[in-house]
């Protein structure tokens, strides 16, 4: 029989888990497969942790691997790839946003020969204005500025195949942006859509900064077109500060006269001056990346592995 494991990251999701656990086994019970339910405790602290060893305890399909310290979404993620073991995987959120009903149609889409399968969302959370906007403005600039095309509304809600699995494994640079990388890797990839639903409990652990933080490292992982902004503008202010120059000896040269402009020149230091500690900027963050590459430092720590094996995904005590 094949195997299909489901990995969910969690932190402080601690009213999810129960819920969660109730609607996967229900939608997946009736399907032809030996399921898996592996939770990533990224390091909480409400108790996340003893719920999924509760549910660990009464079912071995259940399994959890605790993070020693909160490492962030997309390191629990991958860590939850890395210990997934069977012929499918797919990954989705703890906070029921990505409804598990919709996994029938990522195992269809896998059967038909997909060996990506990206979940689509139709719609955002009602009522989700700043949501929506952001969102939609990512994925333009994204898809503008990347060397990859992005899957556009594709949260972290899809099916890989083990083949697909294996490629990410391969991938450990730090500044993870797991959804570039699925679309860098290649593959056959289709896409499917489910309609988002309300989160059930708690708010998001997403706030505006993380969120900034999260479309930054998207940016420097998958694009060098900031550096070549200031290439290009550094070039024009040099060009046009040899044309002024040219233009101001002529002055003085040929007709005697010195362009008066003392407030001018402060304003045009002045704004020279924060362009080049932009650009100073833009390039100190992608040497922060190389920095943070040549450490080697582990994507994550594990406090303590619960996995099921999965001779016995099929079975519960």
């Amino acid at each position: 029989m094949q195997t299909i494991d489901i990995v969910v990251p969690a932190y402080n999701e601690v009213d999810s888990i129960r819920p969660l656990y109730e609607r996967v086994f229900t939608v997946v019970e009736r399907l032809p497969y030996a399921f898996r339910l592996i939770i990533v405790d990224d390091g909480s602290t409400d108790g996340t942790a003893e719920a999924c060893e509760k549910l660990a305890e009464t079912d071995r399909r259940v399994g959890l691997i605790q993070l020693s310290r909160n490492f962030g979404h997309q390191a629990a993620l991958t860590a939850a790839l890395d210990a997934a073991d069977a012929d499918a995987v797919i990954t989705m959120d703890a906070d029921l946003q990505h409804p598990p009903e919709a996994i029938v149609d990522l195992i269809a889409a896998w059967e038909a020969g997909a060996e990506l399968v990206h979940g689509v969302r139709r719609r955002i959370e009602p009522g989700g204005f700043f949501k929506r906007t952001t969102s939609n403005l990512f994925y333009r600039t994204m898809s503008f500025i990347s060397e990859v095309p992005l899957v556009a509304d594709a949260p972290d809600f899809r099916l890989l195949d083990k083949k697909v699995v294996r490629a990410i494994r391969g991938l450990r640079e730090q500044s993870r942006f797991l959804r570039g990388m699925f679309a860098w890797i290649g593959f056959k990839q289709v896409t499917v859509q489910y309609a988002e639903e309300k989160r059930r409990e708690g708010r998001s652990k997403y706030n505006p900064l993380k969120m900034f933080a999260f479309a930054l490292t998207a940016v420097l992982s998958f694009s060098r077109l900031p550096l070549r902004i200031a290439i290009v503008a550094g070039t024009l202010v040099s060009v046009c500060a040899f044309v002024y120059g040219g233009y101001a000896a002529a002055q003085r040269i040929i007709f005697a006269r010195a362009i008066p402009g003392w407030t001018s020149l402060a304003v045009i230091i002045s704004l020279l001056s924060g362009a080049q500690m932009l650009f100073l900027g833009v390039v100190g963050e992608y040497l922060g990346q190389v920095h943070a590459e040549a450490k080697h430092r582990p994507l994550y720590v594990v406090r303590q592995t619960l996995i099921p094996d999965v001779t016995n995904a099929k079975q519960r005590s």
